[in-house]
């Protein structure tokens, strides 16, 4: 009798692990072309924010200048950090190295970019997986630009437009 309690304990202990939620979704990149060629898998961000126009974005965003400084971010299934995140201001450039990303424990799931000044008034928006494995494959060069969501007067957001990959973001409103 005096073993039942632990014995119980530890029972819906691990009933309750089978019933939580996994959030271990990973975006493999191991068969990029950058990976596969034994290169080195980056993304290198272009802050636009500052440029009123230029971008052929095919976004749900009308470009306009709103210069800011953006963060730039790998997370995980839980939108937790992974790794260091990117600080770039107006008109600077960084570069993400998704390898780094890719080995730690966790993994990453997405890259959510959003703005360090004005995080209250301008959306972030998040590069899902197959995103970053496009342009992993193209050129891995991506600009950061500020807009307004068309049909929408004061709706702002930061989107995404990468070159290699033929990639874009935001495509559609996210509510």
């Amino acid at each position: 009798m005096t073993h039942l309690a632990p014995l119980t304990a530890l029972m819906l202990a691990f009933a309750a692990t089978l019933t939580a939620p996994a959030a271990f979704a990973e975006c493999d990149i191991s068969e990029t072309k950058c990976a596969v060629n034994g290169g080195k898998c980056n993304i290198h961000f272009r802050n636009r924010t500052s440029d009123a126009k230029g971008s052929d974005t095919g976004t749900i965003l009308d470009q306009s200048s709103s210069a800011q400084t953006v963060v730039v971010r790998a997370i995980d299934g839980d939108k937790n950090k992974v790794g260091n995140k990117l600080q770039i201001p107006a008109g600077s450039k960084k570069t993400m190295n998704m390898d780094k990303k890719a080995a730690k424990k966790t993994g990453f799931d997405s890259i959510q970019i959003s703005s360090k000044d004005f995080a209250f008034a301008v959306a972030g928006v998040r590069m899902a997986c197959d995103d970053v494995k496009a342009v992993l494959n193209g050129n891995g060069t991506c600009k950061i630009i500020h807009g307004i969501e068309k049909g929408y007067t004061s709706t702002y957001r930061l989107g995404y437009q990468c070159d290699g990959g033929a990639v874009m973001g935001p495509t559609s409103t996210p509510y």
